[in-house]
């Protein structure tokens, strides 16, 4: 009788072991799962400056130069422009530049200053907040020396 009660004592505590390992396991797979995750999200909220200038070559670029020079739609030129506005206000005038300009004053000021009376459309690539952020980040590139 003593050797079956070891016996089964020996199976119950190797059997629990065993449990416990696999919950371990499990924990392990988890905590690995989360920070696949997490470095996932930080790799999308990074700023992407060559999809930036990718976009900036395929929309923006129909109505701004790279340089200091304004367009031949009165666009001002982007070179230096985290110069002249901050990322909050870039952030907003490229969301919805026809709003904003409402209730910015700056915003407004820069609609008045076009000599065809044109405001840039709201862009429906705009909306997108990686995609602003991809361009202000390529905006950013773009320093006179």
């Amino acid at each position: 009788m003593r050797s079956y009660f070891l016996t089964w004592l020996l199976l119950m505590s190797s059997g629990l072991w065993m449990i416990t390992e696999a919950i371990s396991a499990e924990a392990d797979a988890a905590s690995a799962a989360g920070t696949a995750v997490e470095q996932t999200v930080a790799a999308e909220s990074v700023p992407d400056v060559a999809h930036g200038k990718q976009i900036f070559q395929t929309i923006c670029s129909h109505c701004h130069h790279a340089d200091h020079s304004t367009s031949a739609v009165g666009a001002p030129g982007l070179m230096d422009v985290l110069d002249r506005h901050d990322e909050a206000w870039l952030h907003q005038w490229l969301q919805g530049p026809e709003a904003f300009s409402k209730k910015d004053e700056t915003a407004q000021a820069l609609v008045e200053s076009n000599p065809f009376g044109l405001i840039m459309p709201t862009l429906p690539e705009m909306q997108d907040e990686k995609n602003r952020q991809d361009i202000i980040a390529f905006l950013k590139t773009l320093k006179s020396e």
